[in-house]
């Protein structure tokens, strides 16, 4: 039988407080969990994206790189980036100049027996990569126009690799009867971003045939 006293027990008014502050606190942590975990995957969504994006411009440079047009195109032609000087004697290809004032120009295959010239530049910040009409005739359309493919740039550089010498600056002087390109084995494009690691370049190289 149950008595006045059994009728009377349960929780007191302190202890569901109690329950009510402990629940609240838990509630309260797991919230920021949540927050954290939400902000961690949009800082690497947009990280990903950066980097994908690296990928499609590197990607694209050798591309363009590897279209280039040979000695078979452009015979005695000294080709130079727009706006840039003319590259004879340097450590470059036929139909690809570096100027660090132009940056990277060249003549690349644009299909039907067409050339076209391409530029890609780095200004106020941005890089740029602008492309000329393509044409069978000589001289060929400017590249104009630039699209921006790229933020937060803060500097494009090009090295050759050059037999018996290893990474060289493409404004070294060659001799002039060895001709452009002498024992050249390849190119390596590197981009500097804006931020904490500036100073690590983002690296390409391309082999050339």
């Amino acid at each position: 039988m149950m008595t006045r006293r059994d009728a009377q027990r349960g929780f007191t008014l302190i202890e569901m407080l109690v329950a009510l502050v402990l629940m609240a606190l838990v509630s309260l942590i797991s919230w920021r969990g949540l927050e954290a975990v939400q902000h961690t995957g949009e800082r690497l969504d947009d990280r990903a994206e950066e980097t994908l994006s690296l990928l499609r411009v590197l990607g694209q440079i050798e591309r363009d790189i590897l279209l280039h047009a040979g000695e078979g195109v452009l015979p005695g032609i000294a080709f130079a980036a727009a706006s840039g000087p003319a590259q004879a004697n340097t450590l470059m290809p036929p139909g690809i100049a570096w100027s660090a004032d132009a940056g990277l120009g060249l003549v690349r295959d644009a299909g039907g027996g067409r050339w076209q010239q391409v530029r890609w530049q780095v200004q106020d910040g941005r890089l740029f990569r602008a492309v000329g009409a393509p044409s069978h005739l000589l001289p060929l359309p400017a590249a104009e126009n630039g699209l921006v493919v790229l933020e937060r740039v803060r500097a494009l550089t090009v090295n050759v690799w050059v037999a018996n010498q290893g990474w060289v600056g493409p404004e070294q002087k060659v001799a002039a009867n060895h001709g452009n390109a002498a024992g050249l084995i390849g190119l390596e494009i590197a981009l500097y971003r804006e931020g904490l690691a500036a100073d690590q370049p983002y690296r390409k190289v391309v082999l050339l045939p």
